[in-house]
Order: C-alpha cells, then structure tokens, then sequence
C-alpha cells in the first residue's frame, strides 16, 4: 500500500521522541563535557542539516554556546585551517553519508580534535570515525523521506543543549520537565490535525509552487517542511525565514501560490502576503498544533507538515515512501 510506512514511521515519533531522550542521557553526557570551552560546528546534509540548524539554535539560547551550521558538503570550503579546539558536530541519519564523511575527513586532516556524531546507525562509519556517537533511538526507518530519525534528532539536539548548560552549573530542571512533555504533545498534535491537513492537502495537491515560512526556532522546521513536500509531492515549496521573505521573494506571490506560515508573532508578515491573494495556512493558527516552549517547538510544528506531505503525495498519485529519484543513502 502506497505510503504506509511514512505513515507508520511520522506516527512512532512520539514513543522514538521519547526513547531517544531515555536512553541516550549518558552519551550526551559525555559529549557535553567533551564540547566544553570549545568552538562548535555542526553539519549534516538535507534533514540532517536542519536538525544541525535546530542544535545550533538550541545551543546558543538554552547553554549560550558559540555554534556555526554549516552543510557537510560545504564544510571544506568555508572552515578555517586551524581547527584547534573546536568540536565537529555531525548529523547523519545512516552514518554512511558521503558529504558527512568527507566533512569528518577534512576537520580531523585540518586538526580537528574532537568529533561527536549523531545517527540512527550504530557501527556506522560515521560512528566508527567519531569520539563520540550518540545513538538515536527511533528504530529502522524504512521510507527515504527522513520523519522520525529527524525528530530524534532533535531529540539529542535538545538534550545534549540542556546537559551542556548543566555543565556551567545552570540547573535547568523546569527545561528537562518541559522536554519530557514534548513526546505527549506530539501525540495529542497527530490527532488534532489530521483531519485539517487532508483539506489542505486537496487545497494545495495542484498548485506546483508555494513557500513556508518560519521564524526563530520554527526556521528550520520551514525548511525541513518545503523539503518534505519537495522529496515526497514533486511541488516546488521553499522554505523562507519569515521577515526575509519581504527581501525579494514576495515578489513571486499571487492568488496561485499557497504560503504556509508557522505562527509565532508573524501577523504583519502575514497581512503582507495577503494583499497580495495568496492562500494563507497557518500552522499553529488555522492547523491546530499543541503550544509548547518555543525551544522545543520545532519538534512538534513539524509533524502537520509531515502529514501534509504525506497527505499530498497520494492525492497526486505517487509514493511518499519510495521517491523515484531518491535514495535513503547519498554515497
């Protein structure tokens, strides 16, 4: 049956949510004590350059660390030389990227010390090459659009933000209760959105171009939404930060284009597209989403648009677990 495992694998996010921050406290543990005092870079390549946009964000507002996203196959061309002191922080669903593993070659050949890696995969090369692997716990994930490794990541993300924090003597046991909800909300979200989403799908399922925006937290989550729909619908979305979209790429808005706003005090962004008869979908607003601690939203934002990837793909007759041109691994 087309579809049934993205389906399957976006509704066991909550429980792999979950696992992932039960199982993986004494890995990032050490991986906090390893990044203390030092430079962070974090890289990964499609969704897993998206989770590395959500540590950085996590990191540098909850452990006021110094972190720069850059995409793995980027890396060789934008770090410095002299990699003394600094720690690379590598995203990797399979371990087996080819851009991520370039990107480890590079930092250690450059005098990179210390690698810490995040992946579904253990015994991986990429956990083999790392100082420290943390483990996500979401289970094998089958379909080559990435849905649960994505929010374990964030999973890791967050908790390795938290621990880190901890390590300069913060004690953030209000941010470790809210995270422990997160799990719940993702859940109670899935059911409440469900049935809106599939109307939006039949909205947008013949409308090959449109944009999702986000802002702060929710940036990532509008790029990783716009390349769910982009992999699984074969729609040309793209993800904006949301002021930035006013700076040139508003100028490609019509009645023709659905624009999909993660709400998070966008009102007068959202009042500039509208002028302009563009279908406008909040997330959050006209798709109900469970309100949770802007840190860890990204985590539950994403999943109606998951689902309205999901969703669209079938209305257009294709397969959301087995894009044609995709594959789970880029080697």
């Amino acid at each position: 049956m087309r579809g049934e495992r993205t389906r399957r694998e976006i509704l066991e996010q909550p429980d792999a949510f979950a696992k992932t921050l039960s199982s993986t406290e004494e890995e990032v543990k050490r991986a906090a004590d390893a990044i203390k005092g030092r430079f962070i870079y974090a890289t990964g390549s499609g969704t897993s350059f998206h989770a590395a946009l959500v540590l950085q964000r996590a990191m540098s507002k909850i452990a006021s660390e110094r972190v720069i996203s850059i995409a793995a196959s980027e890396i060789p061309y934008w770090l410095p030389d002299d990699l003394k002191e600094t720690v690379l922080l590598a995203f990797s669903q399979s371990g087996e990227s080819k851009d991520v593993l370039i990107a480890v070659d590079f930092y250690r050949r450059h005098g990179g010390e210390v690698v810490v890696s995040v992946t579904n995969t253990e015994g991986s090369t990429l956990d083999r090459l790392s100082d420290i692997t943390i483990i996500t716990r979401a289970g094998k994930e089958e379909s080559i659009a990435a849905t649960k490794t994505y929010t374990s990541q964030l999973a890791a993300s967050f908790l390795l933000s938290i621990c880190t924090a901890e390590r300069k003597r913060c004690c953030l046991d209000d941010l470790r209760e809210e995270l422990r909800k997160i799990p719940e909300a993702m859940r109670n979200t899935i059911e409440m959105c469900q049935k809106r989403v599939v109307e939006v799908a039949e909205e947008i399922k013949d409308r090959d171009i449109g944009f999702i925006l986000g802002s702060g937290s929710n940036y990532p989550t509008a790029l990783e939404g716009a390349l769910k729909l982009r992999e699984t619908s074969n729609l040309h979305y793209e993800g904006f930060a949301a002021r930035e979209f006013l700076h040139g790429p508003i100028q490609l808005v019509s009645r023709h284009t659905p624009v999909i706003i993660i709400s998070n005090g966008l009102q007068e962004v959202i009042d500039r597209v509208k002028v302009y008869e563009a279908p406008v979908i909040e997330i959050g607003g006209d798709v109900p989403v469970i309100k949770v601690r802007d840190e860890f939203s990204p985590a539950v934002n994403i999943i109606p648009l998951q689902l309205l990837a999901y969703n669209t793909s079938l209305l257009r007759g294709l397969d959301p677990d087995s894009p044609e041109k995709l594959s789970k691994v880029v080697r």
